[in-house]
This record gives C-alpha cells, sequence and structure tokens, in this order.
C-alpha cells in the first residue's frame, strides 16, 4: 500500500536528494493500521531509484532504461528507429508517477552520449515515444489471455500438466521447436 500511494521515479534524482534533505516538501504521513503514524521522505523515491540503478540494492544489472537501451541498440540498425518511436510500457511496475518521464530523459541521455557523441544539434534527430497506456498495469495478463482465448481450439499449441510434470522443458523444445 505504501508503494502504491506514496512512491514515485524521480526525474532528477540530485535535485529530489537536495529536496528530501533541505525541505520537508516530500514528507508524507501515513497511519498504519495499527493507528501509528510513519513519515516518509527520501524513501518515496529511492524505492523506486533501484529500478534505475540496481547497484543500491547490491544487484550487479543494468537498470531500467540501461537495460532498454541496450536492448535495442542490439537489434538489428533499421529496425532502432521504430523501436525508439514505439516503446510501450507495461506491468505493475510502471505506475509510479514519474516513470515514463524518467525513461526518457535517461534514453535521451543515453543518445547524446553513445551515438550523438555529446553533439548537441543531432538531438532533433532523435525520435522516442515512451507510451504509458492508462490500463498498462494489467496488459501482460490481458495479452495472455488473449492469446491463451484465440489458441484454445488449437490443442497443437498447448501443453498438459502431465507432459510437463512427465519430462519437463525438453517436451517443449519437441513441440516448439528450440526456445
Amino acid at each position: 500500500v505504501i508503494k502504491e500511494r506514496f512512491c514515485y521515479a524521480a526525474v532528477d534524482i540530485d535535485l529530489e536528494k537536495r529536496l528530501s534533505l533541505e525541505t520537508t516538501t516530500l514528507e508524507k504521513a501515513m497511519t498504519l493500521p495499527d493507528g501509528s503514524t510513519i513519515k516518509i521522505g527520501q524513501e518515496r523515491f529511492e524505492a523506486t531509484e533501484a529500478l534505475f540503478s540496481p547497484h543500491l540494492i547490491d544487484v550487479e544489472s543494468e537498470g531500467l532504461s540501461g537495460q532498454l537501451w541496450s536492448c535495442i541498440q542490439g537489434c538489428d540498425i533499421d529496425l532502432r528507429s521504430k523501436l525508439y518511436e514505439h516503446v510501450v510500457l507495461s506491468g505493475g511496475s510502471t505506475m509510479f508517477p514519474g516513470l515514463p518521464s524518467r525513461i526518457e530523459k535517461d534514453m535521451r541521455g543515453f543518445f547524446l552520449k553513445h551515438s550523438a557523441k555529446g553533439d548537441v544539434s543531432r538531438m532533433s534527430r532523435f525520435k522516442l515515444s515512451i507510451e504509458d497506456p492508462p490500463r498498462r498495469k494489467y496488459m501482460v495478463f490481458l495479452g495472455a489471455a488473449v492469446t491463451a482465448k484465440m489458441t484454445e481450439s488449437t490443442p497443437e499449441n498447448w501443453m498438459t500438466k502431465a507432459e510437463w510434470e512427465e519430462v519437463g522443458e525438453s517436451a517443449l523444445r519437441s513441440r516448439f521447436g528450440s526456445l
């Protein structure tokens, strides 16, 4: 409940840190079920910062924006511009206020650093669109439900629990090819 009600993604992490140290602007109070009250301030953005900087929680991985950049850069060069123009967010963790703006800021920063080599005049050529549909929290489920409904009359697209329990992953490979 605390995460959904109070947390947000900081677009400018340095500004948010300064605000949390120098003011009480970010502080919010919450009454817990036992009647006690807690105040949270910088935790509101620090919790989500782990998505962008996993090293903060001792995870060796690129952050969300870095993974997105690397993924698109790993695609064929002819596809990249269309992929950058159609980034669609989905899933519950994308619901944090500020998250789409933070991803956009990071992606533009990666372009400036890695592709434009610091040449700001090339930024106008970088077309980026971060789409954040209102129902994105449930998009993965909805997509799976639609796919399941579309394939329910084709038993060759399904695997039974018994088949899985009998041979596991190799049953997937034999039926659907390499994964």
